[in-house]
């Protein structure tokens, strides 16, 4: 009961704050009586995808997602063209606004359409040299779907890796996303799968990922080629990394990579032995401002953080979430090496 009223606080404080912008942005272009219905639209969308997805339901999302990025904009822009007002001579105008926000948003678009492929080079306690695939928040659901996987797959097929590992957020929790779906990731490797926050959202996720083939390690310590890989999903209890390696069995002396969702907890994993963490859930900020927000609540938003020789990295982020907006960051696939100690480090 109690998470349920917390629900519906933040869908109300949401909905007054969305229709706060719409407001505000639609009445400066003269069209502020669409701010209601736009308002509407998104949280319609959402609950209609959720129970009753459909073709109209998807495009109705889609387009109040890609509204609210344009929205944001809009809002920035004002915010610019009104300061520049207070100059004598210079009046004031909403177009440049609209304008500005056409050109981010379009930016962002063909960015979070993107994937890039980063590769990283890790000195690790290991006797041969190990290449793993890193994805991270792919949110298959109703923004991307079987189409987004197969490029992903694609790419897999290209860097030819030992194993897949996916730290989380593989599931949107928009919609209903079955085994059928994520079979789409095609990979000649084994797959290894920790759960992250929409994954919880979704429901029964378990039964889709083990369908497609895709290995959950939630809660698991399992051994690949002389390496110790722990799984830790996620979690609604804070701080419960700790807790959850304490009771997990894996040897401290032998090589170890933790998959986490969340870039959190590294020093406590490092005192465990943990020579590798990969995280990702912070998705790079994805787009300005909210990079800014995302950077104080996450001290290790992106990339790779060593202490003492043991590392950390977090992804950006294969796919999403809300807006499809990619600005200040972009879509990867991370190939990471790892290289047997002696030959050292080297990150790009």
């Amino acid at each position: 009961m109690r998470r349920e009223f917390q629900v519906l606080i933040f869908v109300l404080i949401f909905s007054s704050g969305y229709y706060l912008l719409n407001f505000t942005v639609l009445e400066s272009l003269g069209m502020g009586i669409l701010s209601l219905p736009l308002t509407f639209l998104l949280p319609a969308a959402i609950i209609s995808e959720r129970v009753y997805p459909s073709f109209i339901s998807r495009a109705a999302y889609v387009v109040s997602m890609i509204w609210l990025g344009m929205a944001v904009y809009i809002l920035i822009g004002l915010g610019v063209t009104f300061a520049a007002s207070l100059v004598p001579g210079i009046p004031f105008s909403p177009i440049p606004a609209a304008a500005f926000s056409i050109i981010m948003v379009s930016y962002g678009l063909v960015k979070g359409w993107n994937i890039e492929v980063r590769t990283v080079r890790i000195p690790f306690p290991c006797s041969d040299e190990l290449r793993l695939v890193q994805l991270s928040d792919l949110h298959v659901g109703t923004v991307r779907s079987g189409g987004f996987l197969r490029r992903v797959s694609s790419i897999i097929s290209e860097v030819e890796p030992d194993a897949v590992l996916i730290t989380g957020d593989l599931l949107d929790g928009s919609r209903p996303v079955g085994a059928s779906t994520l079979s789409e990731i095609q990979a000649d490797v084994p797959v290894f799968f920790v759960s992250g926050n929409h994954d919880t959202y979704s429901g029964d996720f378990r039964s889709a990922v083990e369908g497609a083939g895709i290995i959950c390690i939630d809660q698991r310590v399992v051994d690949f080629r002389g390496v110790q890989l722990a799984g830790v999903g996620y979690s609604m209890e804070r701080h419960s990394l700790p807790a959850i390696l304490d009771i997990m069995e894996f040897d401290p002396k032998r090589s170890l990579i933790l998959l986490h969702h969340l870039p959190v907890e590294w020093d406590y994993a490092r005192e465990r032995g943990v020579d590798l963490q990969l995280s990702g859930h912070t998705h790079g900020g994805q787009f300005y401002p909210f990079n800014l927000l995302v950077g104080i609540m996450f001290p290790f938003i992106r990339g790779l953080y060593e202490d003492s020789g043991r590392f950390l990295y977090v992804s950006q982020g294969t796919g999403t979430w809300g807006p499809p907006l990619r600005i200040g960051s972009s879509c990867e696939v991370t190939v990471i090496e790892l290289i047997p100690s002696a030959h050292g480090f080297n990150g790009d």
